[in-house]
């Protein structure tokens, strides 16, 4: 049996350093040497994969880790090597080109960089499982999408579409409907609609290709993540649908998720994450989305890694892996309905692809997404604090100890029981971390 895995990505490469009271990227780095346990492995990824550190470079490394040295000297396949632990590098000591530098320790805590961390600066490199899972095409399988690679794309194609007018989705471009991948998209979503009474006579109205950027390298990285930890095929890439109100559409597409969209089902939600439906499934995402003012709904396409999934019941307020096992939740082993990925990781392992804007006589909505306009327009109301309160915990794990973090976690169990009142938590939060610490981290979420 495979020994569970913590994913703990270390943030590294950000910018600042202590300001407001959040930790630099130094001292985070520190905090997580000394959270680690002994080192079992230790990673670096060069051509576009995870290696070992293999040998006698790999028990010296554990030495120096194990006397508490942030830096260390070690020689591999003749060339000699500074690994810094701290900012999570192996710099060549001979031409000064950095690699990203990971560990698993004795645990299964695993702890790689984040995708701005010291990688070399090359073209994205996605993992094998992505690629593949990108080149098949749909015929109704869980797995498949029918939406091949984007480097497939031919010079006059990807000509055409940079100079297509901009859409409302940040510097997505939209496809012309003669093109290729509209083609697919439009088959992949309508022959699927099809089939359902209810969604007779919708009709696409637009399709725009998301642009690539930092999240698909943070995307690619997680997929090597994940297959290094959980060995060969352990991204689980899959494509998926994501809906939701316009608002909240527009805000992935252009700047990342900034809130789940399990409230949207109430009681039918497999606990607090991102809901996504398998590609043959857009019906259920669709039924979560509602129209902006010019009367159009709008679908996202996108890639997803699932890692390993665990079956998370319906009604459930689960909002983080049951152990460190898994990765992620489905609402079926067998066949699910339902992909949820939880807060914590909505922002690496989902990346939108394509933006599916359209209009339908009567589609009905998902029972608990009725009366969503006056959620969102009322932040403060007890639906959305409940869907905020997860990210505010998961990022105020980067700048606390991880025993604060677990009586925060604890604290917060009993407020979703309903064993203390929201002020009283928000006040236990301000105390336990300081109003700095929390202002700066509210912000974030607010701004997306």
């Amino acid at each position: 049996m495979d020994s569970p895995v913590i994913l703990r990505p270390l943030v590294v490469g950000g910018h600042g350093g202590g300001g407001d009271g959040v930790p630099s990227p130094l001292l985070r780095g520190w905090l997580e040497f000394r959270r680690s346990g002994a080192p079992a492995r230790f990673l670096c990824f060069e051509g576009g994969a995870w290696t070992d550190v293999a040998g006698e470079a790999a028990a010296q490394l554990r030495g120096a880790f194990l006397e508490g040295r942030t830096v260390s000297e070690a020689a591999c396949s003749g060339r000699v090597f500074l690994f810094d632990f701290l900012r999570m590098v192996r710099v060549d000591a001979a031409t000064a080109e950095e690699a990203p530098l990971g560990w698993i320790d004795e645990r299964g805590a695993c702890f790689f960089p984040a995708p701005e961390g010291g990688r070399k600066r090359k073209r994205d490199e996605a993992g094998s499982e992505v690629k593949a899972e990108q080149r098949r095409v749909e015929d109704g399988d869980e797995a498949s999408s029918g939406v091949e690679e984007r480097s497939g794309e031919s010079p006059e194609a990807a000509e055409s579409g940079r100079k297509k007018a901009r859409g409302a989705w940040g510097k997505a471009v939209r496809l012309d409907e003669t093109e290729r991948f509209y083609k697919v998209v439009e088959k992949l979503f309508l022959s699927r609609m099809a089939s359902f009474e209810a969604a007779r006579g919708v009709a696409i109205t637009a399709v725009h290709k998301v642009a690539l950027g930092p999240r698909a390298r943070a995307f690619n990285l997680q997929g090597q993540l994940l297959a290094a930890a959980r060995g060969s095929g352990g991204s689980n890439a899959k494509f998926a649908w994501y809906g939701a109100p316009a608002e909240d559409v527009t805000a992935a597409g252009e700047h990342g998720f900034g809130r789940t969209n399990g409230w949207l089902l109430g009681g039918r939600a497999h606990g607090d994450g991102i809901h996504l439906s398998p590609p043959q499934h857009p019906y259920a995402s669709a039924m979560l989305t509602k129209p902006d003012e010019d009367g159009e709904a709008h679908i996202v396409l996108c890639r997803v890694l699932m890692g390993r999934p665990e079956a998370v019941p319906a009604g459930s307020s689960q909002f983080h892996p049951s152990s460190d096992y898994y990765d992620s939740a489905v609402d079926n082993m067998e066949n699910p309905k339902w992909y949820i990925v939880w807060s914590a990781d909505m922002n690496t392992r989902i990346l939108p692809e394509y933006v599916v804007s359209f209009k339908y006589p009567s589609l009905p909505q998902m029972e608990g997404s009725l009366g969503s306009a006056s959620k969102l327009k009322k932040p403060s109301s007890p639906a959305v604090t409940r869907d905020m309160f997860p990210m505010l915990l998961t990022e105020i794990q980067r700048f606390v100890p991880s025993p604060k973090w677990q009586n925060l976690q604890r604290t917060y169990n009993c407020f979703k029981k309903g064993q203390m009142k929201k002020d009283q938590f928000i006040r236990f939060l301000r105390s336990t971390i300081g109003d700095k610490v929390l202002t700066t981290v509210a912000k974030k979420l607010r701004g997306y």
